[in-house]
């Protein structure tokens, strides 16, 4: 079930190199709600078989990609397929060919389409890819900012590529005013967007201290990011803690919806469905305008479900991924 679209702010996640996990999930699709954003080009575009207006421009060889990335101070998009690989099939024969990210990738990115059908290359093992598919994003200055590990459709690899676009600029920005409320703070959300939330702790914490009284709304947003940092190390107990000791403090604000669909979400993936059911129901009881009362109704029905295949002894009852998973990378052979 994918609990998806959290409305506000943001939460936990993995940094690059790590493995992809549905808790991860969580933070990035908070992260994601916490500017509130949708985007109708994406959707618009988002029909699958659609014929791309104008094919992705993949370039081969990464040394002159870089070259490329500095001269026009765009970061480099490096894809990494095989062959053999099924789950690259959603990324080479659907996402990428969508005229939303299609244009959207030859305006802003160089990309650099890495094939290793034959076996790990040179760039491969550099960067130690073993998941296929997998998409790499390195700054202007050829340094890795993010990794995506796996397929994703395409509504959710368009927001990848808005928020990376805008790291690099993001970064200058923080470090030309590092006491800049709004600079931490944008900088801070969107790598939280990114599932990079220990390298977004710093800033958060840097906004949260510039706004003591939540004048500017920023101190409950970073704060809330911040409850599910545990999440990263696998810590759901002490999320769940920082969650409550969050609605103490801003029980009134506008992200508190979102606090609770957290504690939901979590308990959820833990398989308390009985306890996540309950705070589903809370947001409907306490919150029936917000867009997450819509979202919590469906999440009953997901967990009503699987309650009622648990009593009647089915043990398959997890709605299925809405994207197949990653493919390891094969055995390297011997000799």
């Amino acid at each position: 079930m994918a609990l998806a679209g959290l409305g506000m702010v943001s939460a936990a996640g993995r940094l690059p190199g790590a493995a992809p996990s549905d808790r991860s999930r969580v933070a990035e699709d908070a992260a994601a709600a916490a500017t509130n954003a949708r985007e109708p080009e994406a959707r618009a575009g988002a029909t699958t078989g659609a014929k791309p207006l104008i094919p992705i421009a993949w370039r081969s060889n990464l040394d002159a990609a870089k070259r490329e990335a500095a001269e026009r101070g765009w970061c480099i998009l490096v894809y990494f397929r095989a062959d053999w690989c099924a789950p690259c099939r959603l990324m080479g024969k659907g996402t990428f060919t969508l005229p939303a990210v299609a244009q959207f990738i030859n305006r802003h990115f160089v990309p650099v389409r890495i094939d290793d059908s034959n076996g790990r290359g040179e760039v491969t093992k550099a960067y130690d890819i073993r998941v296929y598919p997998s998409v790499l994003f390195l700054d202007p200055g050829g340094e890795p900012v993010h990794l995506v590990l796996g397929p994703r459709v395409p509504e959710v690899f368009y927001r990848t590529l808005q928020q990376v676009k805008t790291l690099p600029a993001l970064m200058e920005r923080q470090h030309a005013h590092p006491d800049s409320l709004e600079a931490n703070f944008a900088l801070g959300n969107t790598l939280g967007k990114l599932n990079q939330l220990k390298k977004a702790a710093p800033y958060l914490e840097k906004a949260a201290a510039l706004d003591p009284k939540n004048d500017r709304g920023r101190r409950s947003q970073a704060r809330l990011i911040l409850a599910v940092v545990p999440l990263e190390e696998g810590k759901s107990a002490e999320a769940l803690a920082n969650l409550e000791a969050w609605l103490r403090e801003f029980g009134n604000a506008p992200e508190a919806p979102v606090a609770v669909w957290y504690q939901g979400t979590i308990l959820y993936q833990d398989g308390r469905l009985n306890e996540a059911r309950r705070y589903f129901e809370q947001i409907i009881e306490q919150f029936p305008k917000h867009t997450k009362a819509y979202e919590a109704d469906k999440a009953i029905e997901h967990i009503d479900a699987r309650l009622r295949g648990k009593a009647a002894g089915k043990t398959d009852t997890k709605p299925p991924a809405k994207e197949p998973a990653p493919a390891q990378s094969p055995p390297e052979p011997k000799g």
